[in-house]
């Protein structure tokens, strides 16, 4: 984690609209994920481009939403609404081969750095990864 540079986090509230999601990925141009957090900035779940990118524009993804997922996309308002929960993050004592066994195994290419109490701390992605690989 103390070599993971300082840098914004893309993130938003549960209850922000979807404008604002879109604000923010477009503010953060190479993100995979957008963090969704409560008010004390507790993770709850994470935004892909792709479901974002479903969800604006269904049209061109018709083979590739899931049936389950029409209904979802008719009610999205919120962040939490488009969100999925099943978060991958790290810990910051955690080690890079920990870390990167654990996107081995997800096929996550970035995930959130939190505390004990699932507070983001910072965002770690395969590209920090790929710094400490030894030539």
């Amino acid at each position: 984690m103390r070599h993971i540079e300082i840098r914004d986090i893309p993130w938003v509230m549960e209850s922000s609209d979807i404008r604002e999601v879109i604000k923010v990925a477009v503010r953060f141009p190479h993100t995979r994920l957008i963090y969704v957090t409560d008010t004390q900035k507790k993770l709850l779940g994470v935004i892909t481009i792709g479901a974002l990118m479903r969800h604006l524009y269904p049209y061109h993804y018709e083979n590739k939403i899931h049936p389950r997922d029409i209904l979802r996309n008719i009610i999205v308002e919120k962040a939490s609404h488009l969100m999925s929960s099943g978060n991958v993050k790290a810990l910051p004592e955690e080690s890079v081969d920990v870390i990167l066994k654990r996107m081995a195994a997800t096929g996550a290419k970035e995930l959130a750095v939190v505390d004990s109490e699932d507070h983001i701390l910072a965002d770690i992605t395969a590209i920090d990864l790929l710094k400490y690989y030894e030539l």
